[in-house]
């Protein structure tokens, strides 16, 4: 059985995990990044991104996140791609398992698995996942200016979505699968008063038509097809990914993980960075320099010192 040895192991090969790699291939630790797929991810299957901090132009998620890999892997942090089927964290000496019978043991381990589960099952909408087809507002809202695009949900999350899109389309069509509304009434009133909303409850979207793009939306209630260019999914919600902790970590209500300020979770040694944590924004970023904040914890914790470096290069 091959087993790796190193002084940090960070799951999820993510921009949390990617910053943090570099973080801590540069502080001169023995690095690995487990990642079952890179196309896996957000980040990954995002179409574009324009709103990242020195880039200078668009590029797709995929290719921003090559450019962090290389980045880590230029530091001396090593990348397996492999699937992490459990870890066990009761030890000094931390051990992470994959469904290839690898093992990674480590001294510090940083969990960075992100969160799934927006994809549903919509006629259309895996194809047309990044030409039109989108999860986040806040990231793609822009993209949009001067257009006419649906939103469908029920939630505050779908709602407060909406407002941000209406700040750039011509027209919201927003479509409520059900007769009322999880959202607080108070937002839903505060959507449904803007010049460019209209709220439609009790109307399903059925179908995503497109060929290379988003053309249209089926919808119930008639059954019809309405022309958009983009439509914005609120249906299914999102999880974090921690199916191989195994419960050793403590949760909170959602099933996040919960952290100190110092990104430390309830086991010693155990670090998190990304949308695994209990928090509302969710922006590549964000979770970049949360993962330098756990990696620069990790340093801390291994070399014993009372404050995290605060040098700047």
């Amino acid at each position: 059985m091959n087993t790796e040895h190193c002084d940090v192991a960070i799951i999820g090969g993510g921009p949390a995990g990617c910053s943090a790699a570099i973080y801590t291939a540069r502080a001169d630790l023995k690095t690995v990044v487990i990642d079952k797929d890179m196309h896996a991810g957000a980040l990954g299957m995002a179409h574009i991104i324009a709103n990242y901090p020195g880039m200078g132009a668009e590029m797709t998620g995929m290719g921003l996140l090559e450019k962090m890999r290389s980045h880590a892997e230029s530091f001396g942090a090593s990348f397996f791609k492999e699937k992490v089927n459990g870890i066990d964290v009761r030890h000094p000496e931390k051990t992470v398992y994959t469904t290839s019978g690898r093992m990674f043991k480590a001294k510090a381990l940083i969990l960075a698995t992100g969160s799934m589960g927006k994809s549903g099952d919509l006629p259309g909408e895996k194809e047309l996942l990044g030409a039109g087809v989108s999860y986040c507002a806040t990231c793609d809202a822009a993209f949009y200016h001067g257009k006419q695009v649906a939103v469908a949900g029920r939630t505050r999350e779908a709602v407060e979505e909406a407002m941000v899109l209406a700040r750039f389309a011509s027209r919201v069509l927003f479509f409520c699968p059900a007769s009322t509304f999880t959202a607080p009434s108070e937002d839903v009133d505060r959507l449904a008063e803007l010049d460019n909303v209209e709220v439609f409850t009790g109307r399903k979207v059925k179908a995503i038509n497109g060929e290379r793009f988003v053309e249209s939306v089926r919808v119930s209630g008639p059954d019809e097809d309405i022309a958009v260019d983009g439509v914005f999914l609120y249906l299914t919600g999102s999880a974090p990914v921690l199916d191989y902790t195994g419960g050793q970590l403590d949760v909170c209500e959602n099933g996040c993980l919960l952290v100190d300020e110092r990104f430390r979770s309830s086991v010693e040694g155990v670090f998190v960075a990304g949308d695994i944590l209990c928090k509302e924004v969710k922006q590549v970023v964000v979770v970049a320099s949360e993962g330098c904040r756990a990696a620069l914890e990790v340093e801390r914790y291994l070399r014993g010192r009372d404050k995290p470096r605060q040098d700047y290069h």
